[in-house]
């Protein structure tokens, strides 16, 4: 299929060359003409769209989108983030390229950020003692160790290995999920004795 064939050739380049890639570039990869390119997809923006909802969709199949409630589990949460891990290994290019994208729109995805509210939800809901602004925290820093931009930081920028970068991803889950459960979430102290009003996260 030509659309699916250009898609995975931006996959490619992105994460070869970087965002800066050309539209010839990526005809040239997938073997079609700049023409074709620009009958599937109008503008430059509209291919990185299309490509951005290709990855999110592919995630979402495979359970790393935004699952229903039912198929959300905290015990098992440790053991998904190093299966997601070794899953992104395994389709490296496209989440390379995807991640770069989103950091060079500065766009959220929808995908984290319905992952992410689904989690909060059911940190409130299985831990009575969390609070809405602590389960927002947290599923932000679960986020941030099951997600393709955590696998990309962790390995591109720290270089670990695919299974050194799943371990840590398991170990943080698991730590961050014991943590709360104990009753240690993060607090956000505001007011003027903290810098001057300024947000500064600690501990409890």
């Amino acid at each position: 299929m030509t659309r699916r064939a250009i898609l995975d050739a931006l996959a490619q380049e992105i994460a070869e060359s970087g965002v800066g890639f050309s539209i010839q570039d990526v005809a040239n990869r997938a073997g079609v003409t700049h023409r074709t390119v620009y009958n599937h997809f109008p503008t430059r923006q509209a291919l990185n769209d299309a490509f951005a909802v290709h990855v999110e969709e592919a995630l979402a199949a495979r359970g790393l989108g935004a699952p229903p409630d039912h198929e959300m589990d905290l015990a098992k949460l440790g053991t998904l983030a190093e299966e997601t891990f070794h899953l992104f290994a395994r389709h490296e290019a496209h989440i390379r390229a995807y991640v770069l994208l989103m950091m060079a729109s500065r766009a959220p995805a929808k995908v984290a950020t319905d992952r992410t509210r689904r989690f909060a939800e059911l940190l409130e809901k299985e831990m009575r003692s969390v609070t809405p602004e602590s389960a927002r925290l947290i599923a932000v820093a679960l986020r941030m160790f099951i997600s393709s931009t955590g696998f990309h930081v962790l390995t591109e920028h720290f270089r670990l290995s695919t299974a050194e970068a799943a371990a840590v991803s398991g170990w943080v889950t698991r730590t961050l999920l014991a943590a709360a459960k104990a009753g240690k979430t993060p607090r956000v102290v505001r007011g003027e004795d903290r810098g001057g009003g300024d947000d500064r996260n600690h501990r409890g």
